[in-house]
């Protein structure tokens, strides 16, 4: 068994597979269950709306959209930035458009900021 301490609240757990205590994790499912029941009452909510709504942050909010927690099929106000270029987003840490930059570039063997030199691998022969 390994012992943690909770990334959320700092007690001391049994560490079962996630990072917080079983307390922090039955309060994030409460919070979840909250989010959910307002987004089946107002659809078109944005996120400033729902943790108004919800007493929930917004930090807390796009952190659960981000974990893949909190899924916004029927929501298309819930929008938050993309953490490279700070285009609206509904899913993950990145927009679509950065996404597939940086999909372009690991299959090109470069790293983002590489754009103006030569893509590729050399051998030495």
């Amino acid at each position: 068994m390994a012992i943690a301490n909770c990334r959320r609240c700092g007690k001391l757990f049994n560490r079962m597979g996630r990072d917080i205590c079983p307390d922090c994790v039955k309060d994030e499912d409460e919070k979840l269950a909250t989010i959910r029941a307002y987004l089946r009452q107002h659809p078109l909510a944005n996120i400033y709306e729902v943790a108004n709504g919800t007493d929930v942050s917004y930090d807390e909010i796009v952190q659960f959209i981000r974990d893949g927690r909190l899924l916004l099929r029927n929501n298309p106000n819930m929008v938050y930035p993309c953490e490279r270029c700070g285009t609206p987003t509904q899913s993950g840490r990145l927009c679509a458009n950065c996404a597939k930059e940086m999909a372009r570039g690991l299959r090109l063997g470069q790293r983002p900021d590489d754009r103006d030199r030569n893509p590729g691998f050399y051998s030495k022969s």
